[in-house]
């Protein structure tokens, strides 16, 4: 009987202890593809990749990734062309028909693959993808698939050999970033396609002879000289200037809606010297719905029984400005151009049309690159921002501090016992308590405040004009605001608590560079954990 026990004992010690080197491996393996993965380094190559439209590297960077950090042994990439995803990119396959490695684009698998943007099993879309191309997919045992999308645009589907790597939670991670910036290198391709274009035109309308430019000068060469201008706040005063240039206006007042559709209207205004009021969003909306876009308009129309814009017509009349249309700045902005009577209005509207299309596609364009800008500065899982905007912000506010000689505060701090809801409930567990904490923090700090992912499950808020008191409350304040706060896990039905432990620093007390900052941060969330968790402590 004792033997029996004995046997037993030993055979559950060995099985523990195999089940042990099976996690220790496997934790290594994680470590080992973010180690690879160097991610200060490749978010500095993704980033100067984009800014130099280089989608050759950018790709050829995603692929080695694959190949290297991921150790993938075979990776098929299918590229949109027309309605079709053909062949574009293999590795480890041999002896193909590059017909069988092709799929129809169909609004069904876009909806499918637009479902979850991680690797995720073949077999969930092997119905939607030719006999052929499933059986190819099977021969080479590519069992995972992710696909590049920008938005609703899809660029192409990646597939791959499944191994103990892209079965881990960093893999996830990796793959996440790798498709984020190959799409918005695709993105910028297509920016920078459309900009060759107008580029075209310019280049064709200086080129013409002053002879042939008698009575063009209205066309819009002034503004799409602007098309490398890649802010889409700042240029629309820039266009303004050049429309007004253009069509040789030298009294108008230009009112349109900024970015944030919750701060007040902004007005340009050229050759009026008297203030000028600005309407409330209400009348603004008023005005745009008469106007409807067809114009010209007598300021004196502007108003009848709607106070408000009875009102800024009087404006407008008391300044001299007797015309007034509508000017679309996007597909989602507009403004409204008045101006006086020195210039027929027919041939003012004649010379409106001609810059309408290019004042979108400018606007537009120096938006996209400033989605393209923040996509690189926000970290995918959260939506905060990322280690790297947050090096990039601390400089800026310790200069700034600096300079006007003020406090300065640094908190980092992360969560308790993350390891243990991961160990208890998975990744994806995980991955919803840091959501979810993302979501609380964004609500939590002030307008000033640079609140960024540090990395796994650390955060830190930089608090511009920030005392050793007001630093130390609010910390209380988060501290108090996290552990009553029920973290929801939908797929077990769970509620967790969490707690966090913060370390804070303030400049210039604790150091004057974001170095010597960081350090003494850090060093305060250690006395923090070793006085016990769950705990907020000051340098």
């Amino acid at each position: 009987m004792e033997t029996a026990l004995i046997i037993l004992l030993a055979a559950m010690v060995a099985l523990l202890a195999i089940l042990l080197v099976v996690r220790i491996r496997r934790e290594r393996l994680q470590n080992s593809v973010l180690r690879q993965l160097r991610l200060s380094e490749y978010a500095e190559f993704i980033k100067s990749s984009i800014q130099e439209n280089s989608i050759q590297t950018v790709a050829s960077g995603v692929s080695q990734m694959l190949r290297e950090a991921c150790a993938c042994e075979k990776i098929i990439f299918l590229r949109k062309r027309r309605q079709l995803l053909e062949l574009n990119y293999f590795f480890g396959i041999n002896r193909f028909n590059r017909r069988d490695l092709r799929a129809r684009y169909a609004d069904d698998l876009v909806a499918r693959l637009k479902g979850n943007l991680l690797p995720q099993p073949v077999a969930e879309i092997a119905g939607l993808l030719p006999a052929s191309l499933t059986a190819s997919l099977a021969r080479w045992e590519c069992d995972l698939y992710f696909p590049i999308f920008w938005r609703d645009h899809l660029y192409g589907l990646y597939f791959i050999k499944s191994n103990s790597e892209t079965r881990s939670h960093a893999f996830k991670v990796v793959v996440a970033s790798l498709a984020q910036a190959l799409s918005a290198a695709y993105h910028v391709k297509w920016q920078e396609e459309r900009l060759v274009r107008l580029q075209e035109k310019v280049d064709q309308l200086e080129s013409l002879p002053r002879s042939g430019r008698a009575g063009m000068h209205s066309l819009p060469s002034g503004v799409m000289k602007l098309i490398r201008h890649h802010d889409s706040e700042t240029i629309v005063a820039r266009i303004v200037d050049e429309v007004g240039k253009d069509l040789d206006l030298s009294r108008f007042a230009f009112l349109y809606e900024p970015k944030a559709p919750d701060e007040p209207l902004l007005l340009l205004k050229r050759g009026i010297e008297k203030d000028l009021a600005v309407p409330e969003r209400r009348a603004f909306g008023d005005m745009l719905q008469k106007l409807g876009g067809d114009g010209p308009r007598e300021v004196a129309q502007l108003g009848g029984d709607q106070g408000e814009l009875s009102v800024w017509g009087e404006e407008l009349r008391r300044v001299g400005l007797r015309f007034v249309t509508t000017l679309q700045l996007s597909g989602d902005r507009t403004g409204v151009l008045a101006w006086d009577d020195k210039q027929a209005a027919d041939r003012v509207m004649t010379g409106l049309e001609r810059h309408r299309d290019c004042v979108v596609e400018l606007v537009e364009n120096a938006a996209s690159f400033e989605r393209v800008e923040e996509l690189s500065y926000t970290d995918s899982l959260t939506g905060l921002y990322n280690q790297r905007y947050f090096f990039k912000r601390l400089g800026e506010e310790i200069h700034r501090a600096e300079r006007y000689q003020r406090h300065l505060g640094l908190i980092i701090f992360d969560l308790d016992d993350l390891k243990s809801v991961n160990d208890s409930y998975g990744h994806q567990a995980g991955d919803r308590v840091l959501q979810q904490m993302g979501e609380l923090l964004r609500n939590s700090v002030r307008a000033i405040d640079v609140i960024a992912r540090y990395g796994g499950d650390e955060f830190c808020i930089v608090m511009p004009e920030s005392d050793a008191n007001t630093c130390l409350q609010f910390m209380r304040r988060l501290q108090r605001k996290i552990s009553g706060h029920k973290f929801r896990i939908p797929q077990f039905d769970k509620e967790l608590d969490c707690t966090v432990s913060m370390g804070g620093a303030l400049y210039p007390d604790h150091g004057g560079s974001p170095e010597q900052l960081i350090y003494s941060a850090d060093m305060a969330l250690l006395k923090a954990k070793e006085a016990g968790r769950d705990r907020c402590v000051i340098y």
